[in-house]
Parts: structure tokens; C-alpha cells; sequence
């Protein structure tokens, strides 16, 4: 008797490539929802970061001279909607869908 096991969606998701390419969709995925609560004057700060970000690493980054203070110091910003520690902001108002798209990449029910 000879049994063959096909496991080629299992194999997808073990496979290192492609688990580095869902990082990468599922970081860009937080950054575009995050940049709502990014401080938005001239745009720059918000700019910053789709170019600095390592999405397949799973690090977003706004780098500017003044990102530190933006992120930091509480203060009283133009936009509305947005604030200082724009990711717990985006984690207390975002998280439940930003899990849910995760399992879909990652094969969750």
C-alpha cells in the first residue's frame, strides 16, 4: 500500500518567501490604516514613511527631524483624527480588522 500526503497549502505557508511577502502585505496594511492618525501639516510626516518603512522586516517608519516630537510630546494637532502614539490609537480603534486580515493571509478561519 502506498500512501501520498499533498500538502502544497501547508507548504505555502511554511515557505519562507512567501511568509515574508504576507509580512510585507500585512504591514502595508497597517500603515495605510494607521495614517489616518499620523499628524498631517504639510503632509511630510505621513510622506516619510512609505518611503523609510521595511515592510518586510515589519517595521514602519516616519523619519523626519520633528517625528520623534510628533509621536511623543501630547499637543494640539490641525487634522482631526490624528495624535501622538498614532499606533496605540490605531490599535484601540482598528485592531479587531487588522487581526482579521492577518488570519486571511495567514490561513485563519
Amino acid at each position: 500500500m502506498t500512501v501520498i500526503i499533498s500538502t502544497p497549502q501547508l507548504d505555502a505557508l511554511l515557505d519562507p518567501a512567501a511568509q515574508r511577502k504576507r509580512q510585507e502585505e500585512y504591514a502595508m496594511r497597517v500603515a495605510f490604516v494607521m495614517r489616518k492618525y499620523v499628524p498631517r501639516d504639510e503632509n511630510t510626516l505621513r510622506a516619510s514613511e512609505p518611503l523609510n518603512s521595511r515592510y518586510g522586516d515589519g517595521l514602519l517608519i516616519w523619519s523626519t527631524p520633528y517625528a520623534a516630537t510628533q509621536y511623543s510630546v501630547p499637543m494640539r494637532h490641525s487634522t482631526a483624527g490624528t495624535c501622538d502614539h498614532w499606533d496605540e490609537a490605531c490599535a484601540r480603534n482598528d485592531m479587531p480588522a487588522l487581526i482579521e486580515y492577518a488570519e486571511s493571509l495567514f490561513g485563519g478561519e
